[in-house]
């Protein structure tokens, strides 16, 4: 988990278990009074990759021109970040974001 987040691990870890019991981010925003925009990312990154969500990658992955071209133009026809972000096996929607807005 990121270093840098606004939310301290048991914040974070208190939200995986709302989100898991069927909470939406907001709700959980609020039941932790934590802001609505840390509380949404981490519940992106927990549609993403679920009860794994706060355990931290080993590697930082690299990806290809090509790759991340093929990823914007499929996000850009109309697939959502979270379903690509699934398929890609990447560690949050905000990269095709990011990925987006540089294209």
């Amino acid at each position: 988990m990121l270093k840098s987040s606004s939310l301290s691990e048991e914040q974070r870890a208190a939200a995986v278990a709302l989100f898991e019991t069927g909470w939406g981010a907001k709700s959980v925003a609020t039941k932790l009074g934590v802001s609505k925009r840390a509380a949404g990312r981490l519940y992106d990154r927990w549609r993403v990759r679920g009860g794994t969500t706060l355990v931290a990658k080993p590697t930082k992955r690299q990806f290809s021109f090509e790759f991340k071209l093929a990823v914007v133009q499929r996000f850009l026809a109309g697939e959502t970040q979270v379903s690509l972000a699934q398929e890609f096996q990447l560690s949050s929607p905000l990269l095709i974001k990011k990925w987006a807005s540089l294209y």
